[in-house]
């Protein structure tokens, strides 16, 4: 299993990560942040079968490119059951609050929740739900590869903003904890910023202990 980032230093672009797993000639993608071919390109360029779109989380900073993807790869896409109705509400995805980006996903997605998992691969994805960033954000956890895709729950020496609307603050604890009882060498992919391990974050961040 290989994890691919797409990584965005663009303010404009709020630096939010995009990531591509591949397993052999499948892949899915988590999080396509950014309304460009880029991801698309590579995909075909490499001869790759894109299985599914996984969605962390209903921002529109981390759903921008997926109506690209789905245009050259009609796949099923992948949402916290919560964070659903994100999708086509502006002011929930926060889009309504940018001055010259609007963005509504009308592709009806597939809601999943706490430990479920997702079969799309050789190694199953499991979700972990992790609300307080959003209602409905989840985590995307691969056990025997020891990966952990945490969109905007984790990130490296910090965590995801809990003041934002949607956001449920008395939940972060709770949802933090999930995470901190995986193994420490499980190697975390965030939304934002740089890559980390578990191991690190309990460590080294101030917000999980």
């Amino acid at each position: 299993m290989k994890v691919i980032p797409f990584i965005y230093d663009d303010e404009d672009d709020l630096m939010a990560n995009a990531y591509l797993l591949v397993d052999d000639s499948s892949c899915v993608v988590i999080d396509p942040s950014k309304n460009y071919d880029g991801v698309a390109n590579f995909i075909k360029k490499n001869n790759l079968q894109l299985k599914a779109i996984l969605l962390t989380h209903g921002h529109f900073d981390h759903m921008r490119g997926v109506d690209t993807l789905l245009n050259n790869f009609p796949s099923p896409l992948y949402i916290g059951f919560l964070d659903a109705p994100n999708l086509i509400d502006e002011k929930k995805n926060l889009s309504a609050y940018m001055n010259d980006e609007k963005v509504v996903i009308d592709t009806k997605p597939i809601t999943v929740c706490e430990s479920d998992t997702i079969k799309l691969l050789s190694e199953d994805i499991i979700v972990i739900d992790t609300p307080f960033h959003t209602e409905g954000s989840v985590c995307y956890y691969l056990k025997d590869s020891g990966i952990l895709f945490s969109g905007d729950t984790l990130f490296k020496n910090s965590i995801g903003r809990d003041d934002l609307p949607g956001s449920i603050s008395k939940e972060k604890g709770k949802s933090l904890q999930k995470l901190m009882a995986l193994p420490e060498e499980t190697k975390v992919y965030p939304g934002h910023g740089g890559f980390t391990t578990i191991g690190w974050e309990k460590k080294h961040n101030p917000f999980v202990n």
